[in-house]
């Protein structure tokens, strides 16, 4: 019985154990499910945050071969290595539909290091170029850009070819030695696109090659001959000379267009009517795009009369050369803050050709005030009459706070002949920063004459 007993007992507690067991595996179990709903849960919202299919940016690669024309042998011109040395351009990218640079290498080498570049899908375009020359009107130097539209697409690498061409008219001027033996070596030739590009060529620069900003849709080039005998009289003639028409009737002037121009004496009735003296001006014309090289017909070739009684005024006076330089007066000073009442920092600027470009450079041995320039954009050199994105802080007042008030939005300075600079207000925000020492330096351009240059010296005292 006792053993009966103590079996019922033992099947009992086997049982207890048994069902102590079965109701912790199923406490287990509904902590398991309840932890995996909550996973569910987390994982539905996760999954709600995540873009769907049409939001996904999908990317696609592109690489890049630069190369510039002015490598081949199709031109005249002699180029420096560095303005025909495609892999020292400077390369952007641009997003066709924002407009917005996605990427800038300062050279088309910095590029190549990185092999294939990624893109989101869409459309670009590639601008490589050895500088910016887009304001200059005449120069020594030629300016060679290219630019190609492409389209990225998803997981694919697309191949983008970009020729960077020559944007420029060229013009060289030569004389021949029966010119020579008959004139003495004060002799000067004036080009002008008929804009603003103008160059005079005297005896140094007899052989070399200027380039021209393209005139719109202008079909000629103006010359001005200004010489004197070996018997002392002088002479100043004006010709125009016209590029011929292609088969479709068009004669204006494009990019690539290269004149050579040689000017003899005698042999061909170009007589000026009050010396009597007749010049032969030959001109050939090369396109670049092609090579070929023709003679302009004699009948292209204008005889105006007489450069001195008839001016151009597009035309600098060589007997002049300063008549149409750009002048500045007021820097070169230095100013102590804070300013005695009614003092006044102005610069006054002359371009007789209009001003392209008015770069400022700031720079202080305050750290926080170049830390505040940094803030706007404006730590480095920038160019107040192409204002560009810092439209808005250049104009935006200084007490708005957005901005440093050096510009007026509603007077461009780009194009004036005459401006004057007015940045005493801006002295007061150096106050501000007191002490310390800050330099302003000024640089303006009328893509004609020489940059002028000059810097003004402001001291900020601590104030008392």
């Amino acid at each position: 019985m006792k053993y009966r007993m103590n079996f019922y007992l033992e099947k009992s507690q086997k049982k207890e154990i048994n069902e102590e067991q079965m109701m912790k595996t199923n406490n287990y179990i509904i902590l398991g499910l309840l932890a995996l709903g909550f996973m569910a849960c987390e994982m539905r919202d996760e999954l709600k945050k995540l873009p769907s299919k049409e939001d996904q940016q999908e990317e696609g690669w592109f690489t890049l071969d630069v190369v510039s024309n002015g490598q081949n042998q199709t031109t005249k011109a002699a180029f420096d290595s560095k303005d025909v040395d495609a892999t020292l351009y400077p390369v952007e990218i641009i997003n066709m539909i924002s407009g917005t640079t996605e990427h800038h290498y300062d050279s088309y080498a910095d590029l190549l290091t990185q092999g294939q570049v990624k893109l989101v899908t869409g459309k670009y375009k590639v601008v490589a170029y050895n500088y910016d020359g887009s304001n200059v009107n005449a120069s020594e130097r030629p300016w060679f850009r290219g630019e190609t539209e492409f389209e990225i697409l998803a997981g694919k690498t697309t191949k983008v070819n970009t020729i960077c061409k020559l944007q420029n008219i060229a013009v060289t001027v030569g004389f021949t030695d029966n010119f020579k033996k008959q004139f003495q070596d004060d002799y000067a030739i004036t080009v002008t696109n008929g804009e603003a590009g103008v160059k005079v060529f005297e005896k140094e620069q007899l052989g070399k090659t200027f380039f021209f900003k393209v005139p719109e849709k202008k079909n000629s080039v103006q010359l001005t001959v200004k010489a004197t005998t070996t018997a002392n009289t002088q002479i100043a003639q004006n010709y125009t000379v016209t590029k011929p028409a292609d088969a479709e009737g068009n004669s204006n002037l494009v990019s690539g267009d290269e004149f050579t121009v040689n000017i003899d004496a005698g042999n061909e009735p170009s007589v000026d009517p009050t010396t009597q003296i007749e010049l032969n001006i030959s001109v050939d014309l090369t396109m670049n795009e092609t090579g070929l090289t023709i003679e302009i017909p004699t009948e292209n070739i204008v005889f105006n009369g007489d450069g001195g009684s008839t001016p151009d005024p597009d035309v600098p006076d060589p007997d002049d050369p300063g008549k149409d330089q750009i002048t500045v007066t007021g820097l070169g000073e230095t100013y102590n803050l804070p300013l005695s009442e009614g003092q006044k920092v102005l610069v006054n600027i002359s371009a007789p050709k209009g001003i392209t470009k008015l770069l400022v450079k700031i720079d202080s041995d305050n750290e926080e005030f170049m830390a505040t320039l940094g803030g706007f954009g404006l730590a480095e050199e920038f160019d107040i009459a192409n204002p560009g994105k810092l439209f808005d802080v250049l104009s935006n007042s200084l007490e708005s706070g957005d901005g440093i008030g050096l510009i007026d939005p509603d007077d461009p300075i780009k194009g004036k002949t005459s401006y004057l600079f007015d940045v005493t207000d801006f002295m007061v925000l150096l106050n501000l920063y007191a002490p310390s020492t800050n330099t302003f330096t000024l640089t303006v351009e009328d893509g004609v004459s020489e940059p002028v240059s000059g810097t003004l010296t402001v001291v900020a005292s601590n104030l008392e």
